[in-house]
């Protein structure tokens, strides 16, 4: 527990650092912007406004914000206290979503059986060692029935193993494999990311969920940090994600993207 607790402590303060200009670096990415329709689209397809949905890394809460906009009713938490006092900002206004500072590991503060759909988006459990304890959390404040959307960094990603291979970064190729996590750094403040399978995920979350569907982001195409790439070549970009699209979803294809998407249902007792 001392472990955990001082990497929520580096977690938190490394996204503090960085809440000022998280929009400006992250927000306006062309990629990024697909991918949130690609999960948008999923949210759509499981729960329809005024569902009410769960963010449990909210960020600046770009997704809680434009689902609220859409209609649904959003109760969004991050551990960065920075990071929620820029989504009240950019939230005010809307009396159907609320932003709260909290950690997915302790949402005991949150009413339990209240809502239809819980999202995890772009590795925010990644920087969890205790899957079990989150999916636990999680199924407490779901109905039953209810869904969880989990975007997850894999363990294993083909685009980033062979895009450092063939620059001769062996070591950067294969380091998502590291079963003790990795120490990755954000404006200088370091912290540990642990990168899950989606059979990992499944397994941990097993006594309280079942899996509905598994597929992968950017498998054959450029992933959001390879922005400049995908800039460069455009035709060919789009073609891969056409790619994507169409075979995302199939065996081993869905578990190799640089995220993966892991859909789950609240088992019924």
């Amino acid at each position: 527990m001392a472990q955990q607790a001082h990497e929520h402590t580096d977690v938190a303060s490394a996204f503090d650092s960085l809440a000022g200009q998280y929009d400006a670096v992250f927000g306006h990415n062309a990629i990024i912007e697909r991918l949130r329709h690609i999960l948008y689209s999923t949210i759509d397809f499981y729960v329809r406004p005024p569902a009410r949905i769960l963010d449990i890394n909210c960020g600046t809460g770009t997704d809680g914000i434009y689902l609220a906009q859409k209609g649904f009713s959003i109760v969004a938490v991050d551990l960065s206290s920075r990071m929620i006092a820029e989504a009240d900002r950019k939230s005010q206004g809307l009396t159907n979503a609320q932003f709260l500072v909290a950690s997915y590991e302790n949402l005991d503060h949150i009413a339990a059986n209240q809502f239809d759909l819980v999202l995890s988006n772009f590795g925010g459990l990644n920087c969890t060692l205790d899957l079990t304890r989150v999916g636990r959390q999680v199924a407490d404040r779901l109905k039953p029935g209810g869904y969880f959307i989990a975007v997850v960094m894999p363990s294993f990603s083909l685009w980033e193993t062979c895009s450092f291979a063939i620059r001769g970064e062996f070591t950067k190729a294969f380091r998502r494999l590291k079963r003790t996590g990795r120490e990755t750094q954000l404006n200088g403040i370091g912290f540990i990311v642990y990168y899950y399978s989606p059979g990992q995920v499944a397994r941990a979350l097993s006594a309280g969920f079942e899996v509905i569907e598994t597929f992968s982001l950017n498998v054959f195409s450029p992933p959001p940090h390879a922005w400049k790439t995908a800039k460069r070549f455009p035709a060919l970009t789009a073609g891969l994600e056409a790619i994507d699209d169409k075979l995302c979803r199939l065996p081993v294809l869905r578990s190799i993207g640089d995220h993966c998407v892991v859909v789950l249902r609240k088992r019924l007792r």
